[in-house]
């Protein structure tokens, strides 16, 4: 499957949202009209009205009466964070997922087979590590969720799928880092993504194989539709 190509309007947001985290246009002031942002891009006044559009639904641009976009005096820094991503960014965490499906179904399956129980006692660690984390405010869970996946794939036994997976560790928590600061304040959500992981681990603990690589692949698709779609 060919890769989405992204849309003039989104390179137009993320470059919006660079200028003003860098203070070129600062909180509170007023943005250049459509015409002139239409110009400064080299673009028609279409692109630069969605852009503004997103840059709304972000909280991050207000339309006040009069007429004029203004840049909010608060701005909600998770959401910036996330649309500002690069787009190479993003290509490599499409990149990443691709490897998650291939490597981590089959890993829970070799989990449920081979863990041992010092391993599952971990494993049931480090949930009960990510359930705190998410009854939490101001923590994302990030660490909890990263070292779940991580003593799933110690449990497999196999050192060159371990080694592969280490190496992957940097991209694989900017990765997640967004995915769930996304969810800060959101019971629900926060909820539903810790049900993913229990199941998991159920079928771990079960020595299910079957039903271990398929609930990683819902969590998978699940967290790769939040994150790129």
């Amino acid at each position: 499957m060919m890769q989405k190509k992204e849309k003039i309007s989104q390179k137009i947001t993320r470059e919006l949202l660079a200028m003003i985290e860098s203070n070129q246009f600062p909180p509170g002031s007023k943005l250049p009209t459509e015409l002139e942002l239409a110009g400064l891009f080299g673009v028609s006044r279409v692109p630069i009205r969605e852009a503004l559009s997103v840059l709304q639904a972000l909280g991050v641009v207000t339309s006040k009466q009069g007429g004029g976009s203004y840049v909010e005096d608060v701005l909600p820094s998770p959401l910036i964070q996330h649309f500002s991503l690069q787009h190479a960014d993003m290509e490599m965490i499409r990149h990443l997922f691709e490897m998650r499906k291939i490597l981590e179904p089959e890993a829970a399956a070799l989990a449920a087979l081979r863990r041992t129980s010092e391993e599952l006692e971990r494993m049931r660690e480090v949930l009960e590590w990510l359930a705190s984390d998410f009854t939490s405010e101001d923590r994302t869970g990030q660490e909890a969720d990263f070292e779940f996946h991580r003593t799933m794939i110690l449990a497999t036994g196999n050192p060159i799928l371990i080694d592969t997976f280490e190496s992957l560790s940097s991209l694989y928590k900017k990765a997640l880092s967004l995915t769930l600061q996304q969810n800060i304040g959101l019971v629900r959500k926060r909820h539903i993504v810790f049900k993913e992981h229990e199941s998991i681990f159920l079928a771990i603990e079960a020595q299910e194989p079957e039903l271990a690589r398929v609930q990683t692949v819902i969590h998978l698709k699940n967290v790769e539709k939040k994150l790129l779609y």
